[in-house]
């Protein structure tokens, strides 16, 4: 191998090993981001922190068929407060016949039922009866359309703009629709209540007999909430199904495991013939968007609430102030992401500006091309010491003698030059006076 062969087999090898380094520079694409899911709208987020980690067509307004009882009940739990002891009388079940003309799922009533108010929201989250809905609307505002009013006016406090009822029980309306992002929040909201999350969690739940019917046994609509499902994750809390033909499968699914927890939202599978796995895909599609999350993600506390992390000069003084986290920074980290923390502080801190917990500042994680950015605020802590300013006199001299001392410190040439001349100074100044003494005395000599 001759000398220009050598040189060049060993500029490819170099070319080859830098091409095959990692560009720190650019990071990594999420791997779930490549996942090709079949519903049609798709939503994944953290409890813990509000960190989204999944999106597909969030905001579209979608059919959200009985993903609805989750408002219905989180409307009911917010007006009436205690659910296990309060009754409702069925009087007449004629109000309710539609529903069973119509083939939504209903709990056979019979004339002169009674429950309590859990038991009939059991049958709404559990089994998903929509005749439960209807009577827990006229009970709780007096009549459906008040209680859809009711419904309408959460989705507008929680600022949800593409999120409108029509009924309480989710059947198809034209003008009854959300969207996956919104119904997250919506079950977010619901999961305030521990009725909600107890009942959710339950995969199957009895209504006692009462006078004019035998017990009922109601199990819970999504199978993969069962320990036997092969789809089934140790992570599920639980969650509330839909169907109808125009919204397809639909499921909201509540997580958590090891202090992390997840809501994720599916509409829309099995929305084509062509389904990549047999089966309902709103549940594989669950376990499969839960199981990255579990697998990939962690929650990392890097600051604790009130922890300082710098602190801040004091114009015009020789004081500075801590400054500090106002609340925990928790943050949703993907492995082998080092989260970077950015601060933004003031160039100048007046002594008037001093105030125990008054904010100066924010806290920004970039957390290496995820989609999510949190800002927290940084505060003062000041313990009520006096802060003491200096004039503009003192501050001139102070800081004519900082120039000074850092000259001495870094300008070594300068410092043997000075010393030079500080002796030569020292060695001519005494010859320069003896010399003066000898002219004035023969200054003063008699002349002859």
């Amino acid at each position: 191998m001759n000398r220009t062969t050598r040189i060049s087999a060993l500029l490819l090898a170099v070319l080859l090993v830098f091409f095959a380094l990692p560009v720190s520079g650019f990071a990594e694409k999420d791997p779930i981001g490549d996942l090709s899911l079949d519903s049609q709208g798709a939503y994944l987020c953290n409890l813990e922190t509000g960190a989204v980690l999944y999106k597909k067509a969030a905001t579209a307004r979608m059919c959200p068929a009985s993903l609805t009882k989750v408002v219905t009940a989180l409307i009911v739990l917010e007006n009436i407060k205690s659910p296990k002891e309060e009754r409702v009388y069925i009087g007449d079940t004629s109000p309710y016949q539609y529903i069973v003309e119509d083939n939504g799922v209903n709990m056979q009533l019979v004339n002169g039922e009674t429950f309590t108010v859990y038991d009939l929201l059991a049958g709404l989250l559990i089994a998903s009866y929509c005749d439960a809905a209807d009577i827990l609307a006229v009970h709780t505002a007096g009549s459906v359309p008040a209680f859809v009013e009711k419904m309408n006016a959460k989705a507008e406090e929680l600022h949800l703009e593409n999120t409108h009822f029509e009924n309480a029980h989710g059947l198809n309306a034209t003008n009854h629709y959300s969207s996956p992002e919104d119904l997250a929040t919506l079950f977010r909201e619901a999961l305030r209540f521990d009725v909600f999350v107890e009942l959710i969690s339950l995969y199957s739940y009895t209504i006692p007999a009462n006078n004019a019917h035998e017990s009922r046994v109601v199990r819970h609509t999504v199978d993969i909430f069962n320990p036997q499902n092969q789809y089934y994750l140790d992570a599920f809390v639980g969650g509330k199904s839909g169907f109808t033909d125009e919204a397809g499968r639909c499921l909201i699914c509540y997580s958590k495991k090891d202090g992390l927890s997840f809501v994720s939202v599916l509409m829309g599978a099995n929305m084509d013939s062509s389904k990549r796995y047999p089966g309902n895909m709103a549940w594989i599609e669950t376990s499969q968007l839960v199981s990255y999350a579990y697998e990939n993600y962690t929650v990392q506390t890097l600051y604790e609430s009130g922890q300082t992390i710098t602190t801040l000069p004091v114009t015009d003084s020789d004081q500075t102030v801590p400054v500090a986290v106002a609340e925990e920074v928790r943050v949703l980290v993907r492995a082998g992401v080092q989260p970077v923390p950015e601060i933004t502080l003031p160039e100048i801190l007046s002594a008037t500006d001093v105030q125990d917990k008054k904010q100066v500042g924010t806290l920004q994680l970039n957390l290496s091309g995820e989609e999510y950015f949190t800002s927290y605020p940084l505060v003062l802590v000041w313990d009520g010491t006096p802060v003491v300013t200096k004039s503009a006199l003192e501050k001139g001299a102070e800081s004519a003698g900082r120039a000074i001392a850092g000259i001495f410190r870094e300008d070594r040439v300068f410092v043997v030059l000075l010393i030079l001349l500080l002796l030569v100074i020292a060695v001519t100044l005494p010859a320069t006076r003896v010399a003066k003494r000898l002219h004035k005395k023969k200054s003063h000599r008699p002349k002859h």
